[in-house]
């Protein structure tokens, strides 16, 4: 028990350190660099579509009466955030979806796998290369654009209580998020 405190403490003394090295050198804001989403208004703004009913079907909760608040910013890709945008382009895109809106730590663990599996389809064993880079790189306390919950303007958000009454993955599933970004990159 002793030792996964430790690897506790200094997880988050990395993020922290991490935290204050990008602090001067990145933007708080994401911007599109992905193509064909830099330059193709119309796939951009079906993108956008998509990662807003992605986020209201995640964030809708039984017998609500008013619709989920939305993020502030508009939905953005940069893809692969720092990573060649290859043959699974399509795996980080969807996995930009789902930071974008963040969401309970449970989510986002759930999320950093689906994207490893995801990888691993494609290319293995690159899924399991990224991971940690993922999970360290993707924390909602760094003031990057690629951050969980980056949608958000207030900064650090953090994560919100899981309330989300399906699994990222049923949502990814139910919307065909997948099928639809490949189809996208292939047009």
């Amino acid at each position: 028990m002793k030792m996964a405190n430790l690897y506790h403490a200094l997880s988050k003394l990395l993020i922290c350190m991490l935290a204050l090295a990008l602090a001067d050198c990145t933007t708080m804001v994401a911007h599109n660099t992905a193509e064909p989403y830099l330059h193709n208004q119309e796939k951009r703004d079906k993108l956008q579509q998509l990662a807003v009913q992605y986020c209201q079907v995640k964030q809708s909760k039984s017998g609500q009466k008013q619709a989920p608040s939305m993020p502030d910013y508009p939905f953005t890709t940069d893809g692969c955030s720092r990573w060649p945008d290859e043959s699974w382009v399509a795996c980080c895109i969807v996995h930009d979806i789902t930071y974008w809106c963040g969401g309970s730590e449970k989510n986002r663990e759930e999320t950093d796998r689906i994207i490893t599996h995801c990888i691993n389809k494609k290319a293995p064993p690159l899924g399991g290369v990224m991971y940690p880079g993922v999970r360290v790189g993707g924390s909602p306390w760094l003031p990057t654009p690629w951050r969980w919950g980056y949608g958000w303007k207030k900064w650090p958000k953090g994560y919100q209580i899981s309330d989300s009454r399906k699994s990222i993955h049923s949502i990814l599933e139910e919307l065909n998020i997948f099928e639809i970004v490949e189809k996208q990159l292939k047009d």
